[in-house]
């Protein structure tokens, strides 16, 4: 065999080239866009592994992918899924651990040569190899996503990090699922090289030779320049067993064990630190398999699903309808939405116009996004020449100029209909007849807004969530003259600012404000009926929401709260309406977290530590007791309903008002209804959704607690007819 012939060709997942004794295996799926962890894909890395060990010409093998961007991205869900039994699900684990211990010990060395992205069993197989080379372009990110899908790394992943890396780092990016970057991975000891994509195969050649050659590497990181606090927890048996004891009642903190797949990340890591890898490994391949039946799995997975169908779906039916372009964006109003929405329309490549009323609300919107720019750059997430460049495309003013370029128009400005129909006619005065006006409403009708409008059809909502930067959700409404590319648009835009985009019918509240309304007036109710505020929030946070309802109404505000409630009464009656006690809180002037005044005591502290990774970022806040006498009501220390009644009463009032809305056809599938709930309003997403949820406790269920509670409350829990309907015929909406 000579240098730079092609050895092998025959598998098709494999391309195999012999240069100067490395032999180059290029990993290259060519019936998918990614590279992922398939029984195919293990079977040819098992021949690549065993051919290279029996050729005397090689003499190290460089592992790299034909995907531009991508190394490989994880295990095959589909693969995953045709799992049906524990067993099936262990197997598929020892067959991988088998497969990563064989390049582990090779007596050919092999390098990884990793450009983009390397997640899940690719970063696993990356880790298993003598060396791994990144590139050092942005795109290039590593990282062991498991925990999000309720699984664990089933090859020796976290161990091999924690070998690495140490044990505090594989928890942290076990525990999290976060991505890895290039420069931190080589910081922390995680990559042995990093170089500019242009010379990746070069350097892993290199290093693949040296390697061949018996020659050692530089040692990955300098363990002297460890603080003293990090010594003592990873290199003493006191030290780890406090890593593990602060890390459980942290990380149980955090999920309340509705996520077991963090707790057996501990376990796993626990085993190693105490008993080594063997143990380590049994542990893992069962943990992974009783995982990934799991009911927590797999309406993980199902949400994963639900993502990836969104980000193809175009949010129109008609396939010949085609998004307008987009390049200059006008924001109207610089507070903290229309900050976020000038950041992530800046960031997506975008050139944008911030208008306020003033110079000073101009400076505030200018410097909101410049703030959250720099957090970046403190976060390494970005460098400062990138900063100065998007920075660069935001403008901001106090009059019209520069609105005849603009192709997008979006509001952010007060609930207020005459104040919106006033700006739809400025803006109508002074932009071109093809500019798309998108209003940020969270509760007025686009179709009334669209009522001032000489171009109705051009008028459609694009409702984000708060704050824009970190929210996830992009509700787009299209009104009854909202044409279809306006609609495709909206999408298309969304999607590049990186949302994950819903589209919705119109109709006071939409779907998002309109099922978040009575889960907060229930929980307004239970307060003015002297349940502890802590009480209701613990529970419904232990039950899987992020943040408790009435904490929530300290965030979006008091007196929003108090504006979309009369809105919401008007259009749906006494069900939705909230009680009479909230305008106690409004004549207090309490507004919430944005004045300091609301349910709770504002003096937070940040938590700092070597425990920081695995910290609950909602960690307790007291309540402001004065709030019992500003609504006049004594907290009760006893004899209030259970945990169970308050999630029943708030989860339940979501799940019906999600069914009012499907039924009325204000969502065009159930899996938009589950996305919109999760992403945007923060619906427990191991349960699934509102609509999954539905189908997992059995419609006749859920309907006999509803009528229970219709016959306790009255109206607001009159059952939706779709809930009837489904209750009483057995039927479940996902078939």
């Amino acid at each position: 065999m000579s240098d730079a012939n092609v050895i092998s060709d025959t598998n098709p997942l494999i391309r195999e080239e012999l240069k100067d004794g490395v032999l180059v295996a290029t990993l290259d799926d060519k019936g998918a866009v990614f590279n992922t962890l398939t029984v195919a894909l293990g079977e040819a890395l098992g021949g690549l592994v065993a051919r290279a060990a029996n050729d005397l010409a090689v003499k190290a093998v460089v592992l790299k992918s034909g995907k531009p961007d991508s190394f490989i991205v994880g295990a095959n869900i589909d693969m995953l899924a045709a799992a049906k039994t524990a067993s099936d699900a262990e197997r598929l684990a020892t067959n991988g651990a088998a497969l990563l211990l064989a390049i582990e010990q090779s007596p050919k060395p092999f390098v990884a040569a990793v450009h983009g992205q390397a997640l899940g069993g690719g970063f696993e197989i990356a880790l298993a190899c003598k060396a791994l080379v990144v590139s050092d372009d942005k795109k290039t990110v590593l990282g062991l996503p498991e925990v999000q899908l309720g699984l664990i790394p089933g090859a020796g992943g976290l161990v091999r990090l924690a070998k690495r890396a140490g044990l505090a780092v594989a928890l942290d990016h076990g525990l999290t699922g976060k991505n890895l970057r290039a420069s931190k991975a080589k910081k922390l000891g995680v990559a042995d090289e990093l170089c500019p994509a242009a010379v990746l195969d070069r350097v892993a050649i290199e290093i693949a030779q040296k390697l061949a050659r018996g020659e050692a590497l530089p040692p990955r990181k300098e363990k002297l320049q460890a603080r003293a606090t990090e010594l003592f927890l990873e290199d003493t048996p006191m030290g780890r067993a406090l890593l593990f004891k602060k890390a459980r009642e942290a990380t149980l903190k955090k999920t309340h064990g509705n996520y077991p797949a963090a707790e057996r990340i501990l376990d796993v890591l626990e085993a190693y630190a105490k008993h080594g890898e063997a143990r380590a490994a049994e542990l893992e391949a069962r943990a992974f398999g009783a995982l990934v039946v799991s009911d927590t799995a797999h309406r993980l997975i199902e949400i994963f699903h639900a993502q990836t169908a969104l980000k193809k779906d175009r949010g129109v039916d008609a396939k010949d309808i085609k998004a307008l372009p987009v390049n200059h964006v006008t924001v109207l109003g610089g507070g903290l939405m229309g900050g976020g929405i000038a950041f992530v329309s800046a960031q997506a490549g975008l050139t944008v116009r911030i208008k306020e009323r003033d110079d000073l609300g101009a400076g505030r919107g200018l410097k909101h996004v410049r703030g959250l720019l720099d957090e970046r750059v403190k976060r390494r997430a970005m460098s400062r020449e990138e900063r100065d460049q998007v920075m660069a495309r935001v403008t901001a003013t106090t009059d019209f100029s520069g609105m005849s370029r603009t192709d997008l128009v979006v509001e952010a400005v007060f609930e207020d209909l005459a104040l919106k129909h006033a700006i739809v006619r400025d803006v109508e005065a002074h932009a071109p007849e093809r500019t798309i006006f998108a209003t940020n409403t969270s509760s007025i009708p686009i179709g009334r807004i669209a009522e001032a409008s000489k171009h109705p059809e051009r008028v459609v909502g694009m409702h984000y969530f708060s704050p824009v930067h970190k929210m996830p959700l992009l509700e787009v409404i299209r009104a009854a003259k909202t044409s279809d590319e306006v609609v495709a648009t909206a999408v298309a835009v969304g999607k590049k600012q990186g949302k994950t985009v819903i589209v919705v019918k119109d109709g006071v509240g939409f779907y998002t404000s309109r099922i978040l309304s009575p889960y907060m007036n229930e929980a307004a109710y239970l307060v003015s009926e002297g349940v502890p505020v802590d009480v209701i929030d613990e529970a419904l946070v232990a039950w899987g929401f992020p943040v408790g309802p009435v904490a929530l109404l300290d965030e979006v505000g008091i007196d929003v709260a108090a504006h979309v409630g009369p809105i919401m009464m008007e259009a749906f009656g006494k069900r939705l309406a909230p009680p009479a006690t909230m305008l106690a809180l409004v004549k207090d002037d309490r507004k919430g977290r944005k004045n300091r005044r609301g349910f709770y005591v504002y003096d937070e502290e940040k938590k700092k530590g070597p425990f920081a990774f695995a910290q609950n970022k909602s960690s307790k806040k007291r309540v402001d007791e004065s709030v019992y006498v500003a609504l006049g009501v004594t907290p009760k220390a006893s004899g209030g309903p259970t945990p169970e009644e308050i999630v029943d009463r708030c989860a339940l009032q979501m799940v019906n008002e999600a069914l009012h809305c499907f039924g009325e056809g204000l969502l065009r599938s159930p899996r938009d209804g589950d996305v919109g709930a999760i992403f945007g309003l923060g619906f427990p997403p191991f349960r699934g959704g509102p609509f999954r949820y539905l189908d997992a406790k059995g419609a006749k269920s859920v309907l006999a607690r509803v009528r229970a509670f219709e016959d306790r409350f009255g109206e607001r829990f009159r059952p939706a007819p779709l809930l009837v309907e489904l209750g009483t015929s057995g039927k479940r909406i996902y078939g």
